[in-house]
């Protein structure tokens, strides 16, 4: 199958580069502090890492409390904190700003740090030498292999359940009947691989870099990769993004301001620098230099040169989470998306 790669010379850069070397309680309204969370250290969250490592924050004048910035695990354990204001700015999935909206009106997506949908269904090497098929087989005989057999996911309810559900839906599949889920809670990917090399499951949807790390043991390989393409309904779909409740960002207007700027910093210099990136990059994934650009090769695609939300990669999105039973129905892009603050915050830096 035809893969959509692109920026074939910021890859060849890459490669050329790896060779080179609890939340506490909110700070006063008029403090240029903020309390920051995150999900995980997955591949999405890269651009928070390239601002950190490169001074972004703290260029921006801001500092973070606690610091360093806490990983919650998943979203489900951010959203107590944004609901009791311990985390004033939350850095997730879509699927966490859309889920916590549905009980509180006041969520506002202030800015995109992934425009692909970075949970792939890799297969185990059992699997893929019974069946025959391979990452280029139709997306239908994937799907249809699938049935009856045991996918591990993180937990029911969140994206990586809901990629399955939206495969199988696609073809008339019943994925609580024709699959058997097996939760694997919030584990690495390593545990995750692991349930795939002793056969307790057939294939795993897990965050990039699961596939490529997989391939790299000999476990199993990507077998199903919406960034790659391989869904085609599914390209260019907002995943990782920014998000806040109003009253936070009224009252901290000015270093919330300043957080997304950081942001634009970051993702303008993963552009212009790409053997910086590279480094950091490797760092980053604490993994060997060959499977690092195998990352890159996939993924990096897929970080947008902009943190402004753009409405048909939050379309692709809405179309997505309704079709994977995530949320009942579309909630409009003007009612999560908080434009003022974006294009306010951006303004202000072109100054």
């Amino acid at each position: 199958m035809e893969r959509l790669v692109s920026r074939r010379s910021l890859l060849g850069a890459f490669a050329a580069g790896l060779g080179l070397a609890a939340c506490g309680t909110v700070q006063s309204t008029n403090s240029v502090q903020l309390a920051v969370a995150q999900n995980s250290t997955a591949f999405s969250y890269f651009t928070m890492y390239v601002a950190s490592q490169q001074g972004f924050f703290k260029k921006a004048g801001l500092s973070f409390h606690p610091d360093p910035i806490p990983i919650t695990g998943n979203g489900a354990k951010t959203a107590p904190g944004i609901e009791a204001g311990n985390i004033e700015i939350a850095i997730g999935t879509i699927t966490d700003a859309l889920t916590i909206s549905r009980v509180d009106a006041h969520i506002k997506i202030i800015g995109s740090v992934c425009n692909g949908f970075l949970i792939d269904l890799i297969a185990s090497s059992a699997f893929l030498a019974k069946t025959g098929l391979t990452e280029a087989s139709p997306l239908e005989s994937k799907v249809k292999a699938l049935v009856g057999k045991k996918i591990g996911i993180s937990s029911p309810g969140t994206a990586t359940d809901g990629l399955i559900t939206y495969l199988f839906r696609q073809y008339g599949y019943d994925d609580q009947r024709d699959v058997v889920k097996v939760s694997l809670g919030n584990v690495t990917p390593t545990m995750a691989l692991s349930a795939l090399a002793s056969s307790r499951v057939d294939a795993v949807s897990w965050p990039v870099p699961a596939g490529q790390v997989a391939d790299r043991q000999g476990v199993g390989k990507l077998f199903i990769s919406p960034v790659l393409g391989d869904v085609a309904a599914m390209r260019g779909m907002l995943y990782g993004v920014i998000y806040a409740r109003s009253p936070v960002i009224d009252a901290k207007r000015e270093a919330v301001a300043a957080f997304i700027r950081a942001i634009s910093e970051a993702e303008a210099f993963i552009h212009d620098e790409p053997k910086q990136t590279a480094t950091l990059l490797k760092a980053f994934l604490k993994l060997d230099g060959a499977t690092t650009v195998a990352v890159a090769k996939a993924a990096m695609q897929a970080l947008p040169a902009s943190p402004l939300v753009d409405q048909k990669a939050y379309q692709v999105a809405n179309d997505f989470h309704v079709k994977a039973g995530l949320i009942a129905v579309p909630l409009a892009y003007s009612d999560l998306v908080d434009t003022y603050t974006m294009n306010k915050a951006l303004a202000q830096g072109r100054k």
